[in-house]
């Protein structure tokens, strides 16, 4: 078993999470569906990468390392919603995208290289 904190992904995926909740703590986004949405997925980034290198569920690394990209996508998605294309400056988003991006690369690589746990 690894230890998830010795994993770049999942520090990058706090990362993010940081930013995002960052991005949508204050202005119309706050409070919005859109904005606890955005915090919803993005948090769900590192624990699902964690998930994959603990043994907290008989779920393969695998299939969590997938999840996780999933909610990348999600993430990636939401921030071009009209809500929040109005709300974050386009220098935020496109910083926000870019992390996802380098992400999604680095999951991508870990799935390549997982074969269970």
């Amino acid at each position: 078993m690894m230890d998830h904190g010795g994993i770049p992904a999942w520090r990058r995926g706090i990362d993010l999470a940081h930013s995002v909740c960052a991005a949508v703590a204050e202005g119309p986004l706050s409070s919005s569906d859109a904005g606890r949405r955005l915090r919803r997925a993005a948090v769900s980034v590192p624990s699902l990468v964690g998930e994959a290198f603990l043994d907290l569920t008989a779920k393969p690394a695998a299939d969590a390392l997938a999840q996780a990209s999933e909610k990348l996508q999600e993430v990636s998605s939401l921030l071009t919603l009209d809500p929040v294309r109005r709300s974050l400056p386009e220098g935020d988003r496109e910083a926000l995208l870019l992390q996802i991006e380098a992400l999604r690369a680095e999951l991508a690589d870990l799935r390549g290289g997982s074969s269970g746990h």
